[in-house]
């Protein structure tokens, strides 16, 4: 496992170190010399610290760690470790992330995301506020989240992304739905050519309900949802999952059984966040 050795890291423990020692007054120097060399004992996997999107030491580990990612899923289109590893080292990486979306509907137990442009989902749409994956294009996930949204319509691109049955844009009935039926007892898989590469994992991980929460019309009152963005509703995927946009990915939510009560244009949204690599892929 990789250490604990970043220059930020080691300087938060040397400081602790020092405040300890004005505690309880003993050898500063000693007591800051012994927390940096349990900071550097500790095993630290990608991730560990705090989410991606928000650390840049875990950020730079998962950067490391999806350049290897991206050896082992091109390995066998070359001749040699060195000829793959060297097409690895010049490819356009950069954090990034898509972003897939389904309607739902109260008639239907599965739901599943169009990856790239060319495919399709449950409901034959494409929304103008998905970023797919093109064709040549790749990315190394490293975290994603499941939200869901109430717009006005399917052309609507102001909506907000909830991370549980918001009863300012969903009906009581639809609200205690999406909470029970969507996020509390329902399961995300993701198959590639036929392929189980994710069998389940429940959506309830993706569930939160914030401390602050809108209960009448926005204002003085009654604010805003606290949320954040590059946070709340996220989770890691780990070990990180390739998608590479010339094969055949279908991510898609599995309910036990249909949800009772869906308000209208309701959409779950997957984001998808990691290493993205650009023309990353042969598109016959």
């Amino acid at each position: 496992m990789r250490k604990l050795k970043s220059l930020t890291t080691l300087s938060f423990f040397a400081v602790l170190g020092l405040l300890i020692a004005a505690v309880f007054q003993i050898d500063p120097v000693l007591t800051s010399v012994g927390a940096v060399a349990i900071a550097t004992a500790i095993p630290s996997q990608s991730g560990v610290l705090c989410l991606n999107n928000t650390n840049n030491s875990s950020a730079r580990e998962s950067f490391a760690h999806a350049k290897r990612m991206f050896f082992k899923a091109f390995r066998d289109k070359f001749r040699t470790d060195a000829e793959c590893q060297l097409w690895v080292d010049c490819l356009k990486l950069s954090q990034s992330e898509i972003r897939l979306e389904v309607e739902l509907v109260a008639n239907q137990s599965l739901f599943k995301f169009g990856v790239t442009p060319n495919q399709v989902n449950t409901n034959n749409i494409q929304f103008p506020t998905e970023q797919r994956l093109p064709l040549q294009d790749s990315i190394c996930v490293n975290e994603y989240g499941i939200f869901v949204a109430k717009p006005v319509d399917q052309d609507d691109t102001e909506f907000l992304l909830r991370t549980y049955g918001n009863t300012q844009d969903f009906t009581a009935a639809a609200a205690a739905a999406l909470d029970g039926g969507l996020y509390s007892n329902s399961s995300f898989v993701i198959k590639c050519n036929n392929d189980v590469i994710m069998p389940y994992r429940g959506l309830f991980n993706h569930w939160y309900k914030p401390q602050t929460q809108q209960t009448a019309a926005l204002g003085a009152a009654s604010p805003g949802d606290q949320i954040r963005g590059a946070e709340d509703g996220q989770i890691t995927d780990e070990p990180n999952i390739v998608i590479i946009g010339s094969k055949n990915y279908v991510p898609q939510i599995e309910l036990k059984n249909a949800l009772s009560t869906v308000d209208e244009f309701t959409r779950a949204i997957l984001i998808m966040r990691g290493v993205y690599a650009q023309n990353s892929t042969v598109v016959s």
